[in-house]
């Protein structure tokens, strides 16, 4: 699926690997990491949204999307290092570094690292914020998931996915072409770092951490999680999923916009 016609689009090349790029509106600008198996597509509702108010520039990761798939380059640091060369590719400046996932754990540590780079930091359902699975189990879980998905015709796996009463099919169709474009490569990103929790302890500009439904003992877990930051709010939304956003966008919008309004 591509972008609507009035949003931009180009790559930009960070240590020889280009990255495509999506961007759309005016104002302070949002820079959006997606998750694994995704793309920056994906965040075309989301961005749509905001664009009134705001430049969304969302990007496809490393072997995701559009992007360059080499064989190395997944580990925490490297993706970190390709979020901070589409800021400076892209010329931009005080940024919103949003992410999701795996990209909401690109953002935390390059917000830890780079604490002067973001205006404002948001996190959606960050993947490991609080440590996770073997890696090497990790990693073959991806690799099977990919394989198998990608042998599955894709009108069959959009039916499968809308089959499910909280996916419509734009959602659906989105998921699926992003799986499509994924590389075999990613299943390397299933590689150790620390819990993204421990990168909240260097992270200076305001939080806003948008977490999924989880029972009672969790959210005790994240708020721990989220007392480490500097300037951080913590949000479960009710009823809402690994995808926040689309899952509840009417409540994780309104945090999100207020959050943003108050603060860009």
């Amino acid at each position: 699926m591509n972008v609507p016609e009035e949003w931009g689009a180009g790559t930009v090349s960070v240590d020889g690997v280009d990255l495509q790029y999506y961007r759309t509106g005016e104002g302070p600008p949002i820079v959006v990491a997606h998750g694994m198996f995704d793309h920056g597509r994906r965040w075309v509702p989301l961005a749509d949204r905001l664009a009134e108010d705001y430049e969304v520039i969302a990007y496809d990761a490393r072997g995701h999307g559009r992007s360059d798939a080499p064989e190395t380059g997944y580990d925490i640091d490297t993706r970190v290092v390709d979020l901070l060369g589409v800021l400076d590719g892209l010329d931009v400046d005080d940024p919103v570094l949003f992410g999701h996932s795996m990209g909401a754990a690109t953002v935390a540590w390059a917000a830890a690292t780079h604490p002067d780079v973001p205006r404002v930091v948001v996190l959606v359902d960050p993947s490991r914020l609080h440590g996770g699975p073997d890696v090497k189990e990790a990693a073959e879980i991806a690799r099977q998931r990919l394989r198998e998905s990608q042998s599955t015709p894709i009108e069959e796996r959009i039916e499968d996915l809308v089959s499910h009463p909280e996916i419509d099919r734009e959602h659906a169709e989105r998921l699926a072409a992003a799986e499509d474009e994924c590389n075999p490569h990613v299943g390397n990103l299933a590689q150790e770092h620390p819990p993204v929790r421990e990168a909240f302890d260097d992270i200076v500009a305001p939080t806003l951490l948008l977490r999924r439904d989880v029972d009672d003992e969790q959210r005790s877990r994240d708020r721990r999680a989220a007392g480490r930051l500097a300037d951080g709010q913590l949000v479960h939304v009710d009823d809402a999923g690994h995808y926040v956003t689309r899952d509840a966008p009417d409540v994780a919008g309104a945090e999100l916009e207020t959050f943003l309004d108050r603060l860009c």
